[in-house]
């Protein structure tokens, strides 16, 4: 099971969040502060079966509104394997079901999920309309049917039986004739009415089969609600859940440690358990050579941090210190459950300095090989400059709320600056990090395309691509860069606006017509026509919408990043066309050193 997407409406300062893709590993909400992230990450947090939608959520001022919030999942083959198995299903052809979920506020669910219904029962819809013309035909000669136009349209839980069938009362003028007319046609909605009680059967107990088997379960990580205690009395330590999520990583097992055990076991498990936290910690603690160490006595568990020869209770050491230490145990416990769980962590490293957030970064990607992860963030070493496909922006709109928008969206500076400096230079130091070979593209679609390929064609050069938001705002991208002291290089589309921003940049900005490329080459078009006509309708075909455009080039990277698609999948044409496309911005580069 994965979300695909997410949807909230009437939440705190949420109006209608938009659909919101989330990435298959991980999602960056990106955003600055009060724009809305944290209410958003509640949002889903709230979706879990276990809770209620929080009354504070409720709009100020509006009470009246519900709060919604709305998931699309995705069903793989494992998942229809197991519904097939259940409900003794056999040949259903699909590899692949979409079910989309909704909960009002306070705790209400609506479950769609009717394309498995029409794989299931193709038969649904024509047994609906052939119901609904005997009811008008009935519905003025038969005063007491137990079927009406909302027990088919609406689906409710009850099912008639048969004998609610049976002493019918008609109309008082019609004759014996009609009355055994109207006999006959209710027999005829008898049966068809045991037919649809069928469906009706299924989706009572696939609603229920659902839940328990395909909601996600979204877990919030709060940085200081549970942070690791110095100590812990061991009668006490299975009812901590921080404790119960240490022992699920490095397998401390509470039975063990109780002074009924032996002692030479009891000793034996210290030794391995200090030893199996350790190997995994050091790799996302970058500073020193510190331990998480483990002990206990008869009554105690105690916890230390090692530095050098001395041990600190974890209290005494920094805020970033114990938030890391809590983040580590917390995530990592929780991608290795087993369970369909989503990570939701607001603002990661807040108490970091720049190199310890990237190092979260480390261990998120470690973690999201197992489950989703959505974080939000202001940091720019949070975003990565390779990754932005992954990054939605968090803007909050005066009249419209919080809204969740592509990066391509018109944003204020403030929300861009995080993303902006990922690319190219810290602004809050001042220092210049050098993003060497800074490449814009005329769209995100044209980043998402040059990226996968640059991975499919095994290229090492690091290339630093630079999506606009069409061609009208690369003169302001451009001018950005050429303020951080960057030299870009433009891949933009070979039509007539796409020259034409040729032209302003050449006599705007004095950039090297060298360092311009237009693409396709040597004829009209965009990045989509580097495709052969085959590779582009088995790939990137879409409808005239950007939404569609940039969501089929979004969805065709994660495939090429999951290994879904490889090079072998394409047409010789199509990979020629990308090839010269690399080879020439090589080109530029060689000539400029």
């Amino acid at each position: 099971m994965e979300v695909v997407s997410f949807k909230i409406k009437n939440y705190k300062s949420i109006k209608d969040s938009g659909i919101c893709y989330l990435d298959h590993y991980i999602t960056v909400l990106a955003g600055k502060n009060e724009a809305g992230k944290t209410a958003i990450l509640e949002a889903l947090e709230d979706f879990n079966l276990e809770r209620s939608i929080r009354k504070e959520a409720v709009p100020i001022g509006d009470e009246s509104s519900k709060p919604e919030i709305e998931l699309l999942i995705k069903l793989d083959k494992d998942d229809i394997n197991k519904i097939c198995k259940n409900f003794n299903i056999k040949n259903l052809k699909t590899n692949e079901l979409r079910i989309r979920i909704k909960k009002i506020y306070p705790n209400n669910y609506e479950i769609d999920f009717s394309e498995l219904l029409m794989e299931i029962f193709p038969e649904k819809e024509e047994l609906e309309n052939k119901l609904m013309d005997i009811l008008k035909e009935l519905e003025e000669k038969v005063i007491n049917l137990p079927i009406n136009e909302d027990y088919i349209k609406n689906q409710p839980y009850y099912i008639p039986s048969p004998d609610k069938f049976d002493n019918l009362k008609f109309v008082e003028n019609l004759s014996h004739q009609h009355i055994k007319k109207v006999n006959e046609t209710v027999n005829t909605l008898k049966k068809y009415v045991e037919k649809f009680n069928k469906i009706k059967e299924f989706i009572v107990l696939f609603e229920t089969f659902c839940k328990n088997n395909f909601f996600p379960n979204f877990i919030l990580f709060r940085s200081f609600d549970d942070i690791l205690p110095s100590q812990i009395p061991i009668s006490q330590a299975h009812q901590s859940e921080i404790i119960v999520d240490l022992s699920r990583i490095s397998n401390l097992d509470l039975d063990i440690i109780r002074p009924t055990t032996e002692a030479g076991k009891r000793i034996q498990h210290k030794e391995e358990i200090n030893i199996r936290i350790n190997k995994d910690y050091e790799k996302f603690w970058f500073k020193d050579k510190s331990k998480l160490v483990v002990d206990w006595d008869s009554n105690y568990l105690y916890f230390f941090i090692k530095e050098g020869n001395k041990f600190y209770r974890p209290e005494l050491r920094s805020k970033g210190r114990q938030w890391h230490l809590s983040f580590y145990i917390r995530v990592t416990a929780r991608s290795i459950e087993g369970r369909k769980n989503i990570i939701l962590i607001d603002e990661p490293g807040l108490f970091l300095h720049a190199e310890a957030q990237r190092y979260i970064l480390k261990k998120l990607e470690d973690c999201a090989r197992r489950t989703q992860i959505i974080y939000t963030t202001h940091s720019p070493y949070l975003i990565q400059s390779d990754k932005l496909n992954r990054v939605r922006l968090v803007i909050k709109y005066e009249n419209e709320g919080t809204k969740i928008e592509k990066i391509t969206a018109k944003a204020d500076r403030e929300t861009l600056t995080p993303i902006l400096t990922a690319i190219g230079e810290d602004l809050s130091l001042g220092i210049r990090v050098d993003k060497k070979n800074t490449i814009v593209v005329e769209g995100f679609s044209d980043y998402l395309y040059l990226l996968a390929f640059k991975r499919l064609l095994g290229i090492n050069e690091e290339f630093n691509f630079v999506p606009s938001v069409g061609a009208d705002n690369v003169l302001n991208i451009g001018a950005i860069l050429f303020g951080w002291s960057l030299d870009p290089i433009f891949i933009l589309d070979n039509d007539n606006k796409g020259r034409k921003v040729k032209e302003k940049l050449i006599e705007g900005l004095g950039i090297d017509e060298n360092r311009i490329i237009l693409v396709p080459f040597n004829k009209e078009g965009c990045i989509e026509n580097l495709f052969s006509k085959r590779d582009f309708k088995k790939y990137v075909s879409f409808s005239k919408s950007m939404d569609s455009k940039v969501i089929v080039a979004n969805q065709f990277y994660q495939k090429v990043e999951r290994g879904e698609i490889t090079l072998s999948n394409f047409t010789d044409e199509t990979i020629e066309n990308f090839s010269r496309v690399f080879e020439k911005l090589e080109e530029v580069i060689k000539n400029e050193t």
